[in-house]
């Protein structure tokens, strides 16, 4: 007689369910695997300026072919490629147009090739224009981006390049942002787009000027409004008190950081005409309830006081001497004592309300901004990249133009500083240094040749651990 099997070994063949070693997932603290894996609420947290993907995701989806190095047997492929990535822009299906615009933008963006892009650059340009003026809101922003990337590939071969194109799109980009039915995201990215386009360009102190003319009432006038809107509970969820509000978040700290990159190309004699106004205003920012706004707000004054020297009187004017400056209209004298007061204010805040990580950003950063009005200190800080190169941003207009070409070019901001001349230059490094046949960091492997060979190293590796743990178990079983 056969014996019955009973019980939970009745069916062999019955695969066991779940993951052997994870039967009881609240055996490790009562956390899951991957709150185990993560560290839960514990672990920090670090973020990049830029909002794009990494590296890697541009690897995968195959932007890349090597992963680090554009080989002469690669090149012939990526052409193809983004020939076939500029045809698939113009296609019907939403999801293939958006595939393509993300593999051009990540592919320039982690590589400088302009050569690739010289023979067909009128033909990409007529693309994203009409993109820009007739195409989905989710193609626009990405249109955007790539006109930034362009700008700065095609900038570095030659700089009239640039300045063609920023004055045939320049138009278009400004109806976008000034249209408030477009996306927020939209308008942010044409602001970053038409800032960057206007700071490469070749143009006159007149059109840069007008542009900050355009920019100014996106966080000044807007500002002003939204907190008014907030007051009246009546009209805050409705009308156009909501889109200003809504101005008043990402597409205010944009419009600022765009500004206070264009401020950098102005003479000083220019801004201290206008500084009083301007320092009053980002004054204002600086009580927004938007982290960014008021960061952004922070830098741009630390940024005039670097340019326009301001100097902190010993005597503070009386009620009546502002009164017979404002009526002589020579009240241009920037009040330095309320300004250094707001800012140590703001340097050591700690609103319980407020998030933790939010509160630790805003105090490092006020603590620099404070230090750059009151004793004239720079950013004082070192990139390293390449081989062996150092950037030293020293100063807050260097700092602002760093900030400014990283968050257009995201995760490939070290290959340009090695290889794009542009932005050598603007960054004060010289001409790119050749890679030297003799330094083991001049070529480097592929991506696949490195973790083959951490493969074989890992293999040999437990080899080696796995022969001392059984001479060290015999000496053991022996007492």
């Amino acid at each position: 007689m056969p014996k019955k099997s009973s019980g939970k070994n009745s069916a062999k063949g019955t695969p066991k369910r779940g993951l052997p070693g994870l039967r009881n997932p609240r055996k490790n603290g009562g956390m899951s695997d991957d709150d185990s894996v993560n560290g839960g609420d514990t672990a920090s947290v670090m973020s990049l300026s830029s909002d794009r993907g990494s590296y890697e995701d541009g690897v995968e989806n195959g932007n890349c072919v090597d992963g680090d190095v554009i080989t002469d047997s690669s090149r012939d492929n990526l052409e193809e490629k983004i020939s076939e990535w500029m045809e698939g822009i113009t296609e019907k299906s939403a999801s293939f147009r958006i595939s393509c615009l993300t593999n051009l933008t990540n592919t320039f963006s982690n590589q400088f090739a302009p050569d690739l892009l010289m023979g067909q650059k009128e033909t990409l340009r007529d693309i994203l224009e009409k993109i820009l003026k007739r195409g989905q809101r989710a193609d626009q922003g990405l249109a955007a981006t790539l006109l930034s990337i362009l700008a700065l590939q095609l900038g570095a071969v030659e700089l009239d390049i640039a300045t063609e194109d920023y004055n045939l799109l320049k138009p278009t980009l400004q109806t976008l942002l000034l249209d408030h039915t477009a996306p927020l995201l939209v308008r942010v990215k044409c602001c970053q787009a038409i800032c960057m386009g206007a700071f490469l360009a070749e143009s006159s102190l007149d059109d840069v000027s007008n542009l900050l003319n355009v920019l100014e009432p996106l966080f000044m006038l807007n500002n002003a409004a939204g907190s008014k809107a907030s007051s009246d509970d009546e009209n805050s969820s409705k009308g156009p008190s909501k889109v200003i509000r809504e101005s008043c978040g990402s597409l205010g700290a944009a419009a600022i950081a765009g500004w206070s990159l264009l401020i950098t190309l102005m003479p000083a004699e220019f801004l201290t005409r206008k500084a009083k106004k301007w320092v009053d205003v980002l004054k204002k920012l600086l009580d927004g309830s938007e982290l960014e706004v008021r960061l952004n707000a922070g830098e741009a004054v630390a940024l005039l006081v670097e340019i326009c020297g301001f100097e902190d009187s010993e005597e503070e004017s009386t009620d009546e001497e502002v009164e017979l400056g404002k009526r002589n209209g020579n009240s241009d004298r920037v009040n330095m004592k309320a300004l250094i007061a707001k800012l140590r204010e703001l340097s050591v805040q700690s609103h319980k309300y407020v998030a933790k990580r939010d509160r630790r950003t805003q105090r490092h950063n006020f603590r620099d901004f404070l230090h750059a009005v009151e004793d004239g200190d720079g950013p004082d800080q070192c990139i390293k990249f390449g081989n062996g190169e150092v950037l030293d941003l020293d100063s807050w207009v260097k700092k602002r133009q760093y900030d400014a070409i990283c968050q257009v070019l995201g995760s490939g901001m070290n290959r340009h500083l090695q290889e794009n001349p542009l932005v050598r230059q603007i960054l004060e490094l010289g001409s790119p240094r050749p890679a030297s046949a003799t330094d083991p960091l001049g070529d480097k492997q592929a991506k696949s040749e490195r973790q083959f060979q951490n493969q074989l190293n890992f293999k040999a590796r437990c080899k080696t651990r796995a022969k001392n743990r059984d001479h060290r178990m015999a000496n053991l079983s022996e007492f």
